[in-house]
């Protein structure tokens, strides 16, 4: 659904709190506030409402940022005050979600990273059908860049940002934090049961020009069962792009000045945030080469200004072919195979996998 709904879209209805039974409150303190609009998506008429039950008046609000699962808003108050409010997208869990992420989000704020932090701790409540959630916090100044246009400086800084980040929550309370390791283990069983079908060994073949080699993913799950050996903390899981923002007001280096969207957070050892986002950025950094992106991101931003430590090398490499694999999958489940080769995205990502031998050439085997 687009930002202003679809073709049969209901007529707007006016925003009224609405009494909810004491349950509705989700763990978190002063969530006690509900709004109900019955059989309506939000809209930006509808904001001025929302805030005022946070106590604001908005001076402005600016068009929507729209991400993966969220609308956000900058919202211009009086007295050269900035607020962010974000519409969540409606999925199961989402205020579980939005509350572990705001701990995490909260702690690392108050020990002086630039996290997205809470400026009200209530979640409000909005629509009963589908149920969709608000959240406020603190502005965070700066842009996302395009992969491409990360430079060597962005890179090391980005290592160096990670770093800062382990360290700290490093000493984080777990906020219910689920395991990484059982949520993959999870993911690798719906990957197997996905490439177990035979048409999907055989269409891959045929209009991808790929052969079936996932028996590999029995490997991936002891070495999951690996890493659950490791001491675990706190991790973001999603320490990309779109998650990150450059202060861009200064010709001087690069400078992180927020990070962004905690709601992928679980529990496990740095080396999976690591591997997670080295296969994001040697799909990404179209420009660079393998050895240079892990040379700048890991040995002279996460180790060298950092303070990290580089995990085992080999252990590492596996656990990215891993991360670059299940990218594959998302990109098989969700799209016609027919158009993946113009998917510049998926064509790096596969690439990678057949150069790192995790996949197989189809013209390897033809007769």
């Amino acid at each position: 659904m687009g930002r202003g709904g679809n073709g049969n879209r209901q007529p707007e209805l006016p925003l009224r709190p609405t009494l909810f039974p004491a349950a509705a409150c989700f763990g978190c303190r002063g969530v006690t506030i509900q709004l109900g609009i019955i059989r309506s998506m939000i809209t930006r008429s509808q904001l001025p409402l929302i805030l005022a039950h946070y106590g604001l008046s908005p001076a402005h609000i600016y068009p929507p940022q729209s991400g993966y699962r969220n609308y956000s808003y900058r919202i211009d108050l009086p007295g050269h005050r900035t607020a962010n409010l974000i519409i969540y997208k409606s999925e199961p869990g989402m205020p579980d979600r939005i509350r572990r992420a705001n701990a995490i989000g909260n702690y690392l704020a108050t020990h002086g990273l630039p996290a997205r932090a809470t400026l009200d701790p209530r979640i409000l409540r909005l629509t009963s059908n589908p149920e969709q959630y608000a959240a406020l916090y603190h502005y965070l100044p700066g842009q996302t860049i395009p992969w491409e246009a990360y430079t060597m400086e962005h890179l090391k800084t980005l290592g160096a940002t990670m770093a800062r980040m382990h360290a700290v929550l490093l000493s984080a309370p777990p906020s219910n934090l689920s395991l990484v390791t059982t949520e993959y283990l999870a993911i690798i069983t719906r990957m197997q049961s996905y490439f177990a079908d035979p048409g999907v060994a055989t269409a891959i073949s045929k209009k991808l020009s790929i052969l079936d080699n996932f028996r590999i993913l029995r490997q991936y799950e002891l070495l999951i069962l690996e890493t659950n050996r490791l001491p675990a903390q706190p991790l973001h899981l999603d320490f990309v792009r779109g998650n990150i923002l450059f202060d861009l007001s200064t010709a001087a280096k690069p400078r992180v000045s927020g990070i962004l969207d905690f709601e992928k957070a679980a529990l496990g050892h740095p080396i999976l945030d690591i591997a997670r986002t080295l296969a994001f950025l040697l799909v990404d950094c179209k420009f660079k080469t393998e050895a240079q992106v892990q040379k700048y991101f890991l040995y002279s931003g996460y180790q060298k200004r950092g303070g990290g430590v580089v995990p085992n090398p080999k252990l590492l490499g596996q656990l990215i072919n891993l991360f670059l694999l299940y990218d594959l999958y998302k990109f098989l489940r969700h799209n016609p195979y027919e158009s993946l080769s113009q998917n510049e995205h998926f064509v790096r990502t596969k690439d990678l996998l057949l150069r790192r031998e995790v996949i197989l050439p189809a013209a390897a085997f033809a007769i």
